[in-house]
């Protein structure tokens, strides 16, 4: 139950991250950022994910954070 926990609690970030770049909130975006940096980071270190899953979701939401103009 508590990796399910965590790929839920992954979900809910990676959909209020979204949402935020939608609105183009720069500053809201780049904090969220790094929680979401934290997660996918914590999910691939308990292998809910695979380590290269998890770079390629960063290195994608790390663009659409930078692409907010």
């Amino acid at each position: 139950m508590h990796n399910q926990d965590l790929k839920t609690e992954l979900k809910h970030t990676l959909k209020s991250f979204m949402t935020t770049v939608e609105s183009k909130n720069k500053s809201e975006a780049a904090t969220q950022l790094k929680t979401v940096f934290k997660k996918l980071d914590k999910a691939a270190k308990r292998n809910i994910m695979h380590k290269k899953t998890a770079d390629r979701r960063k290195s994608k939401f790390s663009r659409l954070a930078l692409a907010i103009k």
